[in-house]
């Protein structure tokens, strides 16, 4: 069998604009590795990340190392392995990042896809989010603890979105939640979010806690999407900063994009 054989390697260049220190310290944070480590990677063309694994997985490996400013490619199964591969780990490879499951069977659940959003659109009044006091765990999902929902379980959770907005004298972290045939998305401050009611660790720094806390939602469901910034964000990144409107504009990109149908064409 042939489906399992991608692996994900390196090139040893950076993308245009990025430094070779900011991109170790960023891929230093995803793998959970030391910036001197990915600096030995880096210096070697065709260092192998991950191999014999699935496209989707190996697309998800992708996506996050060039999140980072790394450029890499998937070597398909027909290509033949190289007279000499790049140590990379005692086992050959890097520990997996946080927020990529490794496959161990082909048991037909999707990956958390990643999509970007451009905030170019008009914002629609029908997304409008619908705020929720306070974020806590329940028996197999989370509980907005809303009038109209409450329970919602894990996989109903269609989309995460992370990001500080500010209005120009305060700035609060919050997460956008889509929930499965519910229009508008729900936003909560991360500061209402009960983090001790969930299986992770807890930090004094609420902005740690809340980096497990979607660590753990996308390990949850797999199909979750992923808002790119938030994608960086899990990688070790700041949230992505935002007025009010450009709030709404994501929100509204978000519902477009879940509505259309069209995810998958874009991951």
């Amino acid at each position: 069998m042939t489906e399992n054989k991608y692996r994900v390697v390196l090139t040893g260049e950076l993308a245009d604009g990025k430094s070779e220190n900011e991109v170790k310290a960023h891929m230093a944070s995803l793998f959970k590795t030391s910036a001197d480590r990915i600096g030995m990677l880096l210096k070697k063309q065709g260092a192998v990340i991950k191999k014999d694994i699935n496209l989707a997985t190996a697309k998800k490996y992708a996506g996050a190392i060039m999140s980072t400013g790394a450029v890499c490619k998937i070597d398909p199964p027909e290509k033949k392995e190289p007279p000499a591969v790049a140590e990379v780990a005692p086992s050959g490879e890097l520990a997996p990042p946080a927020d990529v499951v490794a496959p161990e069977e082909d048991n037909g659940r999707a990956e958390p896809r990643v999509v970007v959003i451009m905030l170019s659109k008009r914002a629609e009044d029908r997304f409008e989010p619908v705020a929720v006091e306070k974020m806590s765990g329940s028996s197999g999902g989370i509980n907005l603890n809303t009038a109209d929902v409450s329970d919602v379980s894990y996989d109903k959770i269609t989309a995460l979105a992370a990001f500080n907005e500010s209005d120009g004298t305060a700035e609060v972290t919050k997460l956008y939640v889509f929930i499965s045939s519910i229009e508008r998305p729900f936003v909560c401050d991360i500061d209402n979010i009960i983090f001790d009611d969930f299986p992770i660790k807890v930090f004094p720094k609420s902005i740690a806690s809340f980096r497990g806390f979607l660590h753990f939602l996308c390990k949850k469901n797999l199909s979750i999407i992923l808002e790119e910034t938030t994608l960086d964000f899990l990688s070790g990144n700041q949230p992505q900063q935002l007025d009010p409107l450009k709030t709404m504009k994501l929100a509204t990109g978000m519902g477009l994009l879940i509505e259309s149908g069209d995810i998958d064409a874009q991951t």
